[in-house]
């Protein structure tokens, strides 16, 4: 995020002036932003940025095949993974306005051979994934080649215990969005491929955009990469039979342009759908869930926004949207990262001065020095631990029981997904150390090959075992 204060200071000055000044910089600055990612973080990547109602920019940057030479453009087409689950919440809430079902009915309605503890859950608690069903990815069970049914796809978590009691807490489920695609089919009596094609993808003239299914040969399209050894090498895929509803579509920055407009101007869907969609669900202790219908509800410092991100073997993708500001920015790349979601908010940046000044802070906060390390067995013993949680394994033993009920035996497993193909650790500093009660409290900054870098907090009880482990990005 270089120069940060400098693009705030600039653009509060220019907005004095000609704002048409302000927007062909801030237009320019993104390919510098861009540019420095490229190779290093990401092989190609793909930006759409509108404003006002109208698109700013549409753009492919980099290699969309390096075997080929292919560069990636407005056209190409990307996995987008988990951006579909808004797509997939709009359908749902066309079928509200078609009469044809409601918010507050019943999985069991629609959808007859699951669990019974799941038949009572409402296709609002699907929406903003406070049902408490598991998430069928968590397990490490897919074969990433596999042809999957749906029912097998339930087969994977119907038998695995409820996590709480629906409304009582929000967790990330893929499974509640794999049941929404199945109700879309039961509901329209069409396939989801086609449904979202009449329904989304022709209406707003997304002609690019399609439903990935197996063996589906996808035009212009990107290949995805994992980082491996230092060196980009293609990533086996999943077969798109597994994400489904819940990430399946494949699209371009000039069609998600298309769609942010959409999204802006209130099309598609009336005024009331899309409010309630974008809408922070709120729990039954009347905690705010921070999730509507496929957005989840954020703030960059003082701005509010809402956004979503997507990761999938090969692919990585954000979309952001600041609704006072009337700004979306969405970053679509063939590799699984934080990059999408870091370039989406430094492109938003060079818009609004006060995103600017937020990432400056956070920036700023990430580049703490690093601390003297008075014990350097327990950092050994606490890099071990992490770099187990990287490969998506570790010792129960080491864990108190608690830990060891939310992390073992699946838990685990998941934490490969975000960072495994991010190359060895090439850095684990010390940022603070703690003694709370006899215990141990750390904070490290992990770096890997590929540049990322996440804060890495554990907690260590009077016994020495592991009893909080938090990751999140820098």
């Amino acid at each position: 995020m270089k120069n940060l204060f400098v693009r705030v200071l600039f653009l509060a000055l220019v907005a004095v002036g000609s704002a048409g000044v302000a927007l062909g910089q801030a237009v320019a600055d993104i390919d510098a932003v861009v540019q420095k990612m490229l190779d290093a973080r990401v092989p190609a990547v793909g930006v759409a940025v509108v404003r006002d109602g109208k698109v700013i920019l549409a753009k492919g940057y980099g290699a969309a095949d390096k075997e080929t030479g292919a560069t990636a453009n407005e056209n190409t087409a990307f996995q987008i993974a988990s951006v579909t689950k808004q797509f997939t919440a709009a359908a749902i809430m066309l079928l509200v306005e078609d009469g044809k079902l409601k918010l507050d009915d019943t999985l069991g309605k629609y959808v007859e051979d699951v669990p019974a503890k799941w038949k009572g859950i409402t296709i609002r608690q699907l929406l903003t994934q406070v049902s408490g069903i598991p998430n069928y990815t968590a397990f490490g069970r897919l074969v990433k080649d596999k042809v999957y049914s749906q029912a097998e796809i339930l087969a994977i978590v119907k038998d695995e215990p409820h996590r709480f009691e629906p409304g009582t807490k929000w967790e990330y489920s893929n499974t509640n969005y794999f049941l929404l695609g199945m109700i879309i089919e039961k509901v329209s009596g069409k396939s989801y491929p086609e449904f979202m094609s009449e329904r989304i993808f022709k209406p707003l003239g997304m002609t690019s955009t399609t439903i990935n299914t197996s063996r589906l040969q996808i035009k212009n399209a990107a290949s995805g990469y994992g980082r491996v050894n230092g060196k980009w090498e293609k990533a086996q895929l999943d077969d798109p039979s597994q994400p489904f509803a819940a990430g399946a579509i494949v699209s371009t920055p000039a069609d998600l342009a298309k769609w942010a407009v959409a999204v802006g101007e209130g099309k598609l869907l009336k005024k009331t759908s899309w409010d309630e969609a974008f809408a922070s669900a709120k729990l039954a202790d009347g905690k705010p869930a921070n999730y509507g219908f496929g957005w989840q509800v954020g703030r960059m410092g003082e701005t509010g926004y809402i956004g979503h991100g997507g990761g999938i073997a090969g692919f990585g993708s954000f979309i952001v949207r600041f609704p006072a500001e009337n700004l979306s920015v969405v970053v679509l790349a063939n590799t699984t990262s934080g990059a999408s979601q870091e370039l989406a908010f430094e492109i938003a940046g060079l818009y609004l001065p006060k995103v600017a000044a937020a990432l400056a802070a956070k920036e700023a906060e990430r580049n703490r020095p690093s601390i003297a390390d008075a014990d350097p067995e327990t950092t050994k013993f606490l890099r071990g631990i992490f770099e187990g949680m990287v490969r998506g394994e570790g010792d129960p033993a080491l864990y108190t029981a608690e830990m060891q009920k939310v992390l073992f035996p699946d838990n685990i497993k998941q934490l490969k997904g975000p960072l495994g193909g991010q190359g060895p650790i090439k850095a684990f500093e010390l940022l603070t150390a703690e003694a709370p009660d006899g215990g141990k409290r750390r904070v490290y900054r992990a770096t890997f090959e590929s540049g990322v870098k996440v804060r890495v907090n554990f907690t260590l009880d009077a016994q020495g075992k592991i009893s909080g482990a938090t990751v999140r990005p820098e």
